[in-house]
């Protein structure tokens, strides 16, 4: 067998693992900042990337160099996406902030947002409309 032969039936054996982690990871990354895509991606980048590893540890004909890079890179797109998903999912977004309490109401698109503009603006919105808990 020459070693063009040996090395295919090497990637064969190996089933792309470490292509496929590193090809998500980089996409996690690069997607990151949209927030939802990088989650998905970097999540799965997680999975094929740690099973690459694992089989590559557990081989010694196997590098897992290109696993491990997808399963740091996968990692970071999935922390930054998250960092960007998170706090539109528990509603603690910065809506509003360092606007006046005109600028804030005037952007704010439903009753939530209005809510947020109060919250944040709250004596100036007691000044001109009173303590609603008085009323």
């Amino acid at each position: 067998m020459t070693s063009a032969t040996q090395g295919s039936d090497q990637r064969e054996r190996d089933g792309g693992l470490g292509t496929a982690a590193l090809a998500l990871g980089l996409l996690a990354v690069g997607t990151c900042w949209l927030g939802w895509p990088g989650v998905v991606l970097g999540l799965l980048g997680l999975v094929v990337g740690f099973i690459g590893s694992r089989r590559a540890f557990h081989d010694p004909h196997r590098s897992g160099g290109m696993s491990l890079s997808g399963f740091v890179l996968a990692l970071i797109g999935l922390i930054v996406g998250a960092w960007i998903v998170v706090p539109g999912l528990l509603g603690i977004g910065t809506f509003g902030e360092g606007l006046t309490l005109d600028e804030c109401m005037a952007q704010a698109q439903g009753q939530h947002e209005e809510r947020m503009c109060a919250s944040q603006h709250v004596d100036e919105y007691r000044a001109r409309f009173g303590d609603p808990g008085t009323g």
